[in-house]
């Protein structure tokens, strides 16, 4: 199938944790064009998978050996629907020896758009234990999630062509449009509770 001038394409990453069970995060872009033109699946797939490589990569030795990224699917916005475009699966190899944080603790990225009120949020799951220190995440996992924050929110070229560029962002239900982030992200300085987030919020 393939995507065009301004067509959103998003990717529902999975998450498995051995004894907590899994986790998502919806990724999603803009696809803007010099000239419109069709970008073929395995070049969406590509630059997919490269993005999301380079959002995981600062984690991996924060995150513990039990957490794994498995599967992914890859939709493409036609209309009302999101239609399965691909799957990836990111390379992601954590490191992390010591135990996870209890079931639903997780580490929070938010980014911002141009609209009030509508961001993205980003839930990490399966951090260690030893991320955290007094309550607080520690130094080298703030940063860690700070570099995490850039390569989600800041735009980039496709690999084989560089007519195409991809602009992060989000779907609005508020606008009922997608609304690329400002180059801003805020980080939550200790552990968020995943459970407590609303329904259709933050993955």
């Amino acid at each position: 199938m393939g995507a065009t001038h301004n067509d959103i394409v998003k990717v529902d990453l999975k998450w498995s944790v051995t004894g907590i069970g899994f986790a998502a995060n919806i990724f999603q872009a803009k696809l803007l064009q010099d000239s419109p033109h069709v970008l073929s699946t395995a070049e969406i797939h590509d630059d997919m998978d490269d993005w999301l490589e380079r959002i995981l990569d600062p984690l991996a030795p924060y995150v513990v050996v039990s957490c794994d990224v498995i599967t992914s699917p890859v939709y493409v916005k036609q209309g009302a629907l999101w239609n399965l475009e691909t799957t990836i699966l990111p390379a992601f190899t954590s490191t992390n020896m010591t135990d996870p944080l209890p079931s639903g603790v997780a580490a929070l990225v938010t980014a911002y758009t141009y609209v009030s009120k509508v961001m993205g949020k980003k839930y990490i799951p399966g951090l260690a234990d030893d991320a955290v220190l007094a309550g607080a995440w520690v130094a080298n996992v703030l940063s860690a999630l700070a570099d995490m924050a850039v390569e989600w929110i800041t735009g980039f070229d496709s690999l084989a062509d560089p007519t195409s560029h991809w602009w992060p962002g989000v779907w609005s239900l508020k606008t009922v449009s997608f609304q690329s982030f400002q180059s801003a992200a805020a980080i939550s300085d200790i552990p968020s509770y995943q459970r407590r987030r609303k329904e259709g919020v933050g993955v």
